[in-house]
């Protein structure tokens, strides 16, 4: 009886441990395959605004030389029925992105 118990707590425990490996960080932005394609510049869904990765790995792909990224793929529909609001987010993010990031190198240029 011992014997079947410490086999099932050391079962569970390898399931829990390999589970939380499973789980990573999702970067507000990533790095496309393809040069041309515009990286996602949120760590958001694009349509839903929930946390990349808090419903599982992301719905990842690429509309228009745009890297899109959703939280599940439930979010398609949305997407495809209002495909110009959501590429105008995404648009906006990106040069709010570009934005941020030249005032911060302008800064650091100023320091020196």
């Amino acid at each position: 009886m011992q014997k079947w118990k410490t086999i099932l707590i050391s079962a569970s425990a390898g399931i829990i441990l390999v589970g939380c490996a499973e789980s990573k960080n999702v970067e507000a932005t990533s790095k496309p395959l393809d040069p041309d394609v515009i990286a996602y510049p949120l760590n958001t869904c694009l349509v839903a605004d929930k946390k990349l990765g808090s419903m599982g790995k992301p719905h990842v792909f690429i509309h228009e030389k745009r890297q899109i990224k959703f939280c599940c793929i439930g979010c398609d529909d949305e997407f495809n029925s209002n495909t110009e609001k959501y590429i105008k987010k995404f648009d906006q993010a990106v040069s709010k992105n570009k934005a941020t990031t030249n005032q911060q190198t302008d800064s650091s240029n100023s320091l020196k």
